[in-house]
């Protein structure tokens, strides 16, 4: 698993993925500033009560809360929207360290756009119902937060580029049967995805961690 995330970061260089990291990278921003003035108005328009103290300490709860709903949901949204860059990122990677390897499945653009608002959708709903536990888990919250997302990017990441070679039942198999490993794969995208300015990679390095993850299981006989 280490040394196909160090290939995913040492492909990042690549003439043909310098186009795909820019516009991610916007598109990451700009989700970001979205996320935080949406909250922000949310939150702002709670604290219209007319005594000055409670306004104020609305006023800094709101910043507390749109800082964290930000980070917390800025991991999967970015994602979900960039995942439409996939495509692009894999055949570069393929045709790097894969050149072997028969032509991928074309997914239709439908097909993407529906895989990303669904791990969008998953992504917000499981961190708002998740949410009472990081705030009375103390310590223990960035631990539930990357194990609870790391199993949904893991597995989500992982299904998109096995289904480019493989049918839906055979690539939820295959999950099923690594869902350790995939796991584990999915929580490192999610611990890289809550670092400032590492987070704006996530998506182009996710899909290259998991080609190689999937060659590497593939190599090895898994399926």
């Amino acid at each position: 698993m280490i040394s196909a995330l160090l290939l995913a970061f040492r492909q990042l260089p690549d003439p043909k993925i310098r186009g795909v990291l820019i516009q991610s990278v916007l598109v990451a921003l700009t989700v970001l500033i979205v996320l935080t003035v949406v909250v922000i108005i949310g939150v702002g328009a709670l604290g219209a009560t007319g005594i000055v103290w409670l306004d104020w300490l609305l006023g800094v709860l709101g910043g507390l809360v749109s800082a964290t709903g930000a980070w917390l949901l800025f991991p999967v949204v970015v994602v979900a929207l960039t995942s439409l860059f996939t495509d692009r990122v894999a055949a570069a990677v393929e045709a790097k360290h894969y050149p072997h390897l028969p032509r991928a499945r074309d997914i239709p653009l439908a097909e993407e756009i529906r895989g990303a608002l669904s791990l969008l959708a998953k992504g917000v709903l499981l961190n708002i119902v998740i949410l009472p536990l990081y705030l009375l888990a103390g310590p223990v919250a960035p631990f539930i937060f990357y194990a609870a997302n790391g199993l949904l990017l893991g597995r989500d990441y992982f299904q998109s580029i096995a289904l480019r070679r493989l049918s839906l039942p055979e690539a939820q198999a295959i999950a099923k049967r690594q869902q350790g490993r995939i796991w584990a794969a999915g929580a490192v995208l999610a611990l890289l995805g809550s670092l400032p300015f590492v987070n704006l990679l996530v998506p182009i390095l996710a899909t290259a961690f998991m080609i190689h993850l999937f060659e590497h299981l593939r190599q090895r006989g898994a399926f």
